[in-house]
């Protein structure tokens, strides 16, 4: 069929069917208001796109409608409608959404901004993974702790139907690198745009514009990890990294220009500009020997100029200026030693200082004579390259590295930015150390580089909607992200408040409404039980030690619910009053000597007993009953990381996982092994999870969620795999959960920090659907379909909990 013949065709410029000819003239074929004309064009083509999100668009449709919309300034949910956007294709709604936030702001956008969460992660995802995704997002930014009509809550097409969800997923992702990025700086180019500059650990540099679009084509060192970028004038860059190289670049061209130093069996451990009082400016180039070399940033060739000596080991390097005419001096750390060299004095080095840990980064502050840095040890500070006295931040940060800083502006005052290994950035006030703001959260990996964007521009202001002065802060992370953030007020990220990460949630049956699950969710704040029915909490009043682990357990027909605490204690409380009572504290158990991860109540043989695994490496067994320990095993080498019971040709078994890469079956009475250990090759196991098999004898395998980003499928009789290995594809496997769909059909969840629950036919062993959060998770749970004892809903429910929140969906595999 032709275009001509296509019922999708687009309408033709100066023929909308609007009849509105103002915007078009005969004589000159030309739009007067190309604004206009881009508005009428989005117009014409939503009343093409199908009602049914299942039905696909016109390619032109998915490719170029939401373009239409944003250049007419119509970007919103009606120009651009729910059923086109899991066939987007352009892959440019959250660049438009921030391109249009000034003309856009009073548009009714939910669902384009829904979609714009989930677009950096959604890749290759199927119609059906993409639809779901967008209708759970959706559902989480528009009705939050808001119980649902399941009838007036479907979307056809969609897998899912949302019941609950109390999730505030950040929003500020620029851009997704399929590699690992190690470095991040910034440039202007000799047109006056901005551009990002990253490098990654596989030798690839990448331009991006402000708003996260890449900027031109990669360019390719075939070299090893680039870990340095310097932007010079005139479009310049040099990048430099564990190769040992240093090149040079024109950024506009896409060209190599000079390789003018190459010390293979060496990398290079810093690149900085440097000038010294009455010297011209240098390129200062730090090998791991401690080799040091400069090079005159025009024509890239080595400068015979005074150079401080350094020890043999890496060097970070950091002009600090001394305002004026007085040039600069160089802060030099290697190790756990700073040494600051001036070379307007005949002694070389002012002083010097030890840290706790290695320092990590140095960086210059406006403020002439200081900088600042930190290390290992979370240490971060300021100095005064004098006289070397010290301004510590304070309050401290979280115990743990830090690794990256940069000089920022807020709000007029000079400032620093800092990332630590709890994935958290940070900022600082430069004079006084004190902090600006709360954390910035929503890194799942520690960011390796920061860098800033000036808040307006000439070319940027439409993209940076953000007061004169304002700089914003770009991260680059471990987790492949590029995040933009608006440091200031207390706990900002990219507008939005964090909400606290989830340290532990459970389905933990009914509530009052029928069929509607209670859960039970557990933060830093606190832990509360949610109706999800209702949609309303009971505050659990469990004490000041975090919750790490729930379970739910039915002792001579009392509804229990078990929490474990970061405290390593155990507690039982009584649900007998119902769904809108406080819990009833009835006792609590001793043993563990480190906090519980995962905790299964069963019943054997009459009574009802609990299997806990914790981080001290113990997994133990407990008699509810009788609130009595039965049982101790110390055989996991390190911590254990879950616990599942499973029923086998020859009876119960309970299976744990742990640190050690072993999955072990135990006993349900004695606690003995049953068999060999199952070294999984999967490095650590994280997760472990009951699989039942369609067989005379109700025999279960068991599944275990390793390190390796795989699950495994494992006989527990004759201790081999069965089947293939199962691959999430995007990190390591945190959690597992497993249930039949309505009519039968055995299914395993699994998810990880990537923020996607991938869901496979264990019978088959096929890939079903991919949900995606955009936010790491770390914990399941499922409510079966044909649970016995449960509330028997109509479909089975699925728990998705992590550092975004919780959400509560159910799952319809079968039928739209």
């Amino acid at each position: 069929m032709s275009d001509a013949d296509s019922p999708y065709r687009a309408p033709r410029p100066g023929r909308p069917d609007t009849g509105d000819s103002r915007t078009w003239t005969d004589d000159s074929k030309a739009w007067a208001d190309t604004r206009d004309a881009h508005r009428l064009i989005a117009e014409a083509l939503a009343r093409l796109v199908a009602a049914d999100p299942t039905i696909p668009p016109h390619p032109y449709l998915s490719r170029h409608l939401a373009h239409h919309a944003a250049r007419g300034e119509v970007l919103d949910d009606a120009h651009v409608p729910l059923a086109v956007l899991p066939w987007e294709s352009s892959a440019n709604v959250r660049t438009l959404l921030r391109q249009s936030d000034a003309v856009s702001a009073a548009r009714r956008q939910e669902w384009l901004e829904a979609w714009a969460r989930i677009e950096p992660f959604i890749g290759g995802a199927g119609p059906d993974s993409r639809l779901t995704s967008l209708h759970l997002a959706h559902h989480a930014a528009t009705r939050p702790r808001t119980p649902l009509d399941t009838s007036a809550a479907r979307v056809s097409g969609s897998r899912v139907t949302p019941l609950w969800s109390d999730w505030t997923a950040q929003d500020n992702v620029l851009a997704v690198s399929e590699t690992r990025l190690a470095s991040l700086t910034r440039t202007t180019t000799t047109d006056g745009r901005s551009l990002l500059v990253s490098g990654d650990d596989h030798g690839t540099i990448r331009m991006w514009e402000p708003h996260g679009v890449p900027a031109m084509a990669p360019l390719h060192t075939y070299g090893g990890a680039v870990q340095h970028l310097l932007p010079l004038p005139g479009d310049l860059l040099l990048s430099a990294g564990t190769d040992g190289s240093v090149r040079v670049w024109h950024l506009t061209r896409g060209q190599l220009l000079a390789e003018p130093v190459h010390r293979p069996g060496t990398w290079v451990s810093a690149l900085t500009l440097f000038a010294a009082k009455d010297a011209p400016e240098v390129v200062l180039v730090a090998h791991s020997d401690g080799g040091l070399g400069a090079l005159d940033p025009v024509t890239f060739r080595p400068v015979d100029t005074p150079l401080p000596s350094l020890d043999p080991a890496p060097a970070l390097l950091s002009g600090v200026g001394l305002g004026g005419a007085e040039g600069m001096a160089l802060a030099v750390a290697q190790g756990r030693r700073v040494r600051v060299w001036d070379p307007r004095r005949p002694d070389g080095y002012t002083y010097e200082h030890q840290h706790e840990g290695a320092v990590r980064a140095l960086v210059d502050l406006a403020a002439p004579g200081r900088y600042a840095l930190c290390d290992d040890s979370g240490y971060i500070g300021f100095r005064d390259a004098s006289t070397g006295r010290e301004t510590p931040v304070a309050p401290a940060p979280p115990a743990g590295p830090v690794v990256a800083l940069t000089a920022l502006t807020v709000a007029g005052r000079a400032a620093v930015a800092s990332g630590g290994s709890d994935h958290t950035l940070r900022v600082w006030d430069a004079r006084t150390g004190a902090a600006i703001g709360g954390p910035l959260e929503g890194h799942t990996a520690p960011p390796v580089a920061l860098t800033t964007l000036p808040g307006t521009s000439p070319d940027t202001s439409r993209e940076l909607p953000f007061p004169a002065g304002q700089e914003l802060l770009v991260s680059a992370g471990a987790d492949h992200t590029l995040r933009r953030w608006k440091p200031g007020g207390p706990g900002v990220g990219a507008g939005r408040a964090v909400r606290r990460p989830v340290t532990a949630a459970a389905l933990s049956g009914p509530g009052s409404t029928a069929g509607a699950p209670l859960i039970a969710v557990a933060d830093e704040s606190g832990t509360a039980l949610w109706d999800t029915g209702t949609g309303r909490p009971v505050a659990l009043p469990a004490g000041h030690a975090p919750v790490t682990a729930f379970a739910s357990a039915r002792v001579r027909g009392e509804p229990l619910l078990v929490t474990a605490h970061s405290d390593a204690g155990i507690q039982l409380w009584s649900l007998e009053r119902g769904a809108h009572a406080a819990p009833a504290r009835l006792a609590g158990l001793l043993g563990h000597s480190l906090p519980v991860r995962s905790m299964a109540a069963f019943p054997h043989e009459g009574r009802t007993l609990l299997v806990t695994g914790g981080e001290d490496g113990t997994v133990r067994l407990w008699d509810l009953d009788r609130v009595g320990a039965l049982a101790c095993r110390e055989d996991h080498l390190l911590s254990v990381r879950d616990v599942a019971v499973l029923d086998t040709a020859r009876g119960s078994r309970i299976a744990s996982a742990g640190t050690d890469g072993t999955v072990r079956l135990w006993d349900p009475v004695t606690l003995r092994p049953v068999g060999a250990p199952l070294h999984c090759e999967q490095r650590v196991v994280n997760a472990v999870a009951a699989v039942p098999v369609d067989e005379p004898d109700g025999a279960e395998l068991v599944a275990s969620g390793g390190e390796d980003g795989t699950i495994r499928l494992w006989d527990p009789g004759t201790g081999r795999p069965v089947g293939r290995r199962l691959d999430i594809g995007d990190g390591p496997v945190a959690a597992l959960a497993f249930f039949r769909t309505a009519t039968g059909r055995p299914c395993l969840a699994a998810t990880g920090p990537g923020g996607t629950i991938h869901l496979w036919d264990t019978d088959t062993g096929s890939h079903l659907l991919r949900i995606v959060t955009g936010s790491p998770l770390g914990a399941l749970d499922a409510l079966d379909a044909r649970q016995p004892g449960g509330p028997h809903p109509e479909h089975p429910v699925l728990l998705a909990a992590g550092v975004a929140g919780v959400c509560v969906f159910d799952i319809r595999m079968e039928g739209r």
